[in-house]
């Protein structure tokens, strides 16, 4: 359980936000019944857990 504790201590505040975007949008898909939504809700989930996603290469 300490381990557990422990890896989220180690997240950042944008992966808090990655995360609650990805619970919030997945609500409002099922909500909805707009499956297509559930494809970037699980993509900011994947984003948040793995921390990935745009690094010092971003290009706008």
């Amino acid at each position: 359980m300490t381990t557990l504790f422990n890896y989220f201590k180690l997240w950042t505040p944008m992966r808090y936000i990655r995360l609650g975007l990805a619970v919030l949008l997945a609500f409002q898909a099922i909500d909805a019944r707009v499956w297509v939504l559930l494809i970037p809700s699980a993509y900011l989930l994947l984003q948040a857990v793995f921390n990935f996603g745009c690094r010092n290469n971003c290009k706008v």
